[in-house]
């Protein structure tokens, strides 16, 4: 079990209302963080508030507790405006069981107030706990006086998921029977997760006792580029709980405005709610089997050197050192395109498709997969069908390649051809390889003596 610790405080002050962007906030100083908020309607005079962060857990010193990995850090957040209100504090902790090294992880947060109406600023900080390291950041934070005579939305939370709640659910992540994982930085790649409340529905009856949702995806000069098919739904009552994923596919990455249109049918009044986000270009996995399937992808290209490196790295770093991989192989890094990249798949999809394989295996894990991959089609295939003194075998010649032979053996008669003797520099070195291709001989090519792999 790994532990970390958090403590909130929250508190209130008098200061002069400002004005500000309603966008996500990145902190300055050793621990980069991510800040967003969003606001909701209760019942009584304060109104219910969510601060949402995001911190990858690298920035955080770890230490060795009980053969397990700890991390302690403090957030304090403190809320200024006009209005007068009580100070208060809140502290908690976490304590997380991970399979994982929690350093590949991101600590996500939903932290709750309650809070009057009104314009605030809000100074946040972070600090590690176990080193003199802290981030800190400023935002602006305006919680919306709901009016339910008529329809209204709340802010729109952005999510990376939402589900079902469950008792097993941690707490902070709940509200109203769902688990909602914040995206604090708004941050889309393919699916748009969000979730608000629609306030202020009146009662009614037939088409009176539903409402219309629609969606719009607008450019930040306030242009419709996208609309959604709108749909209609029964009231639930004088509020409505909604969460909704939203097919971003094709939307070219930048900045981009949500607008929610909700219109009540028992009144014909309606309301609409924006808030700006971003869609970005898919991030790379950080899972086991994602990174067990970069470093198949570049196995046959990877220097040993990389390959040790790779090896050594953790999930983070993995992936960092992927897109540097392939950006320092970019023939043209001013074009959006990496044509070595694409050339590069190119042929791994080529092996997968066109070399036998034995159970368990890809094309592209075999030999003549492995050379494809590195050197392309050959320039010449000589091909020679199993007769009555010998089993199939193959020579490849690269003309470009100073002429290099590659010899690949149908060792076992199952259509996967082994390579036995290569004239390249580096690879399988056998002159003697006629040998093995006389019917009876099952020697294994890689049981050869360790000189027989490189030629003189």
């Amino acid at each position: 079990m790994k532990y970390i610790l958090l403590s909130l405080c929250l508190a209130q002050a008098l200061l002069a209302p400002i004005s500000g962007e309603d966008i996500p906030v990145r902190a300055r100083g050793a621990i980069p963080f991510w800040i967003d908020r969003a606001g909701f309607d209760t019942p009584d005079s304060l109104n219910y508030g969510e601060l949402y962060l995001q911190c990858p857990c690298q920035h955080l010193t770890f230490s060795e507790l009980n053969d397990h990995q700890r991390a302690a850090y403090r957030v304090e957040a403190t809320f200024f405006s006009k209005r007068d209100s009580m100070p208060f504090k809140w502290e908690k902790q976490i304590v997380t069981d991970a399979g994982t090294d929690l350093r590949d992880q991101m600590i996500t947060e939903a932290l709750s107030f309650r809070i009057a109406p009104g314009t605030y600023r809000v100074h946040i900080r972070l600090k590690d706990l176990q080193a003199n390291a802290e981030g800190t950041c400023e935002l602006a934070f305006t919680m919306p006086e709901f009016d339910n005579a008529a329809p209204t939305i709340s802010d729109i939370q952005f999510a990376h998921r939402i589900d079902a709640a469950n008792t097993q659910t941690t707490r902070n992540l709940v509200k109203n029977g769902f688990k909602i994982v914040p995206n604090a930085r708004r941050s889309i790649a393919t699916t748009l997760n969000i979730y608000f409340e629609l306030y202020g529905l009146a009662t009614g009856e037939g088409r009176a006792a539903t409402f219309d949702l629609a969606y719009a995806l607008l450019d930040t000069a306030g242009q419709r580029i996208k609309n959604f098919p709108s749909a209609r739904y029964r009231k639930p009552g004088a509020t409505a709980i909604k969460t909704e994923s939203l097919d971003l596919q094709g939307v070219t990455p930048g900045q981009y405005v949500l607008e929610i249109t909700a219109r009540d049918n028992g009144t014909g009044k309606m309301t609409t709610r924006q808030r700006a986000f971003s869609v970005q270009k898919p991030a790379l996995a950080t899972d086991p089997a994602s990174l067990k399937r970069y470093y198949t992808q570049i196995r046959y290209i990877a220097t040993k050197t990389e390959r040790e490196t790779y090896a050594s790295l953790s999930a983070a770093e993995k992936v960092e050192f992927i897109l540097t991989f392939w950006k320092k192989r970019d023939p043209t890094p001013l074009t959006p395109e990496n044509e070595f990249a694409t050339e590069h798949f190119r042929r791994i999809r080529y092996a997968d498709e066109h070399f036998s394989a034995r159970p368990g295996q890809k094309g592209s894990d075999t030999d003549q997969g492995r050379i494809h991959i590195k050197y392309g089609l050959p320039t010449d295939i000589e091909r020679n069908p199993f007769s009555a003194t010998g089993k199939a075998f193959e020579i490849w010649t690269y003309e470009h390649l100073n002429y290099y032979e590659f010899v690949f053996l149908d060792r076992l008669g199952d259509g996967v051809y082994e390579m036995i003797h290569a004239t390249m520099p580096g690879e399988r070195y056998n002159p003697n390889w006629r040998d093995q291709q006389a019917i009876g001989d099952q020697t294994d090519p890689t049981s050869l003596p360790a000189e027989a792999f490189s030629p003189p």
